[in-house]
């Protein structure tokens, strides 16, 4: 893969991971694409200003060229605070090393000037809000051949699983069915997060709840500051759900790789180890690998080995699993 390459896929990544954050408040300006394919979009910053920042990426950011930015639009803004703007751009530019750099620039604008009140509150440089249901603005078009998709939010009686309450009431029988079936991804570490994955075959929502609890009898699982679940699971109808455990937005995109990837009938977790260093948009882009790597290397996704291999696969994990991390 040549650089240019190497700068489109990056590219793609973090374009993605600002329109999760920012959804409505990102927007693409197909009008100013030129012909060799630079992308063009705006983000906004909620406040007083009404900013709208216009960013333009050249073919060789970020290995090589700094993105192109102005302040496309805004209210009451000095001509110093416009230039300061663009300044602290070429500033987190110059040292992110080669790296995507978008997402802290946009944060240190709306720390500054978004409003503080509502939505137009600033957000946290690793607590993005994805409040826009990314889910559905990513899903692919309904196939009416697909059997219909199953909701919890208004039955109760479904006891929904959920991570930090799965060991509240525990089904031994169950779990000792599930155990030799868990299958534990390998652990990767960036900046001192480590990230791992975790699946189970699953039929039902009470399995998903079983196979949680299991995962939380390893107390350093158990203490990860986050263990992010979906599942789905296809019968006649499809049931699905995820739990993002205060990693917002991160529930929904588990939920969105299953339907990519056509999975069924099982529930991956991802489990992050905080470190103490603030990975902004990459801890999007490692939970994705994470889920990914264990579903495949499980044999969970079709194409990606025999049943028989994978619940041999799946035992051998499963007695590794307490060397998880």
């Amino acid at each position: 893969m040549d650089e240019r390459e190497v700068n489109r896929e990056l590219q793609a990544e973090e374009i993605e991971v600002l329109q999760s954050i920012y959804a409505s408040d990102f927007q693409f300006k197909d009008a100013f694409d030129d012909a060799d394919g630079v992308r063009c979009f705006t983000v906004a910053v909620p406040g007083p200003h009404a900013i709208q920042l216009l960013v333009h990426l050249p073919l060789g950011y970020p290995t090589q060229d700094a993105p192109i930015a102005e302040v496309y639009e805004s209210l009451g803004l000095t001509n110093a605070q416009r230039t300061r703007i663009l300044e602290d751009l070429d500033a987190v530019f110059q040292r992110s090393n080669g790296q995507v750099c978008l997402y802290e620039w946009v944060e240190s604008v709306r720390e500054l000037y978004a409003s503080s009140d509502g939505g137009g509150a600033a957000l946290s440089l690793d607590a993005a809000r994805d409040a826009h249901a990314q889910s559905e603005r990513d899903a692919p078009a309904e196939d009416d051949d697909a059997p219909p998709a199953v909701s919890f939010a208004s039955d109760p009686q479904t006891l929904r699983p959920r991570v930090r309450t799965a060991q509240a009431a525990r089904d031994r029988e169950r779990e000792a069915r599930l155990a030799p079936l868990v299958f534990h991804g390998e652990p990767f570490t960036d900046r001192k997060s480590t990230f791992q994955g975790h699946a189970c075959p699953v039929r039902s929502v009470e399995d998903v709840r079983s196979f949680l609890a299991l995962l939380l009898d390893d107390r350093k699982v158990e203490r990860a500051l986050h263990n992010m679940l979906a599942y789905r699971i296809v019968r006649d109808f499809v049931v699905k759900d995820n739990d993002e455990d205060g990693e917002d937005g991160a529930g929904s995109k588990l939920s969105h790789l299953l339907e990519l990837t056509k999975a069924e009938n099982v529930a991956v977790v991802v489990t992050r180890w905080f470190g103490g260093i603030l990975l902004g948009p990459d801890r999007f882009r490692h939970i994705s690998t994470a889920a990914r790597g264990v579903l495949e290397d499980g044999g969970f996704l079709e194409g990606h080995g025999s049943s028989a291999q994978s619940q041999k696969k799946r035992g051998k994990k499963a007695q590794e699993g307490r060397r998880i991390g």
